[in-house]
């Protein structure tokens, strides 16, 4: 019903997409776990877990830069390709 080169670039689309995705998921899962062990040693240390928050969020904030970054690299890559 579309054009090929259509086809392709909504092809390119959903892998930007996916890739994004899987960075997310994967950053998220790391933050995760680094983030739980930090608090279990502050929790241990009976320390101020103020820092520990802000560096989670300085990672959260990271991490949404970062899959925004993969999502148009891999934009662009489509684009270039289905030309």
């Amino acid at each position: 019903m579309f054009s090929l080169k259509l086809e392709k670039r909504r092809k390119a689309r959903r892998f930007a997409l996916l890739i994004a995705v899987t960075v997310l998921i994967l950053g998220l899962g790391m933050i995760a776990v680094v983030a739980v062990q930090g608090f279990d040693l502050l929790g241990a240390a009976e320390a101020d877990r103020m820092p520990m928050v802000l560096a989670v969020l300085g990672a959260l904030a990271g991490l949404v830069f970062l899959s925004l970054i993969a999502y148009a690299a891999a934009r662009i890559y489509g684009r270039v390709t289905t030309r």
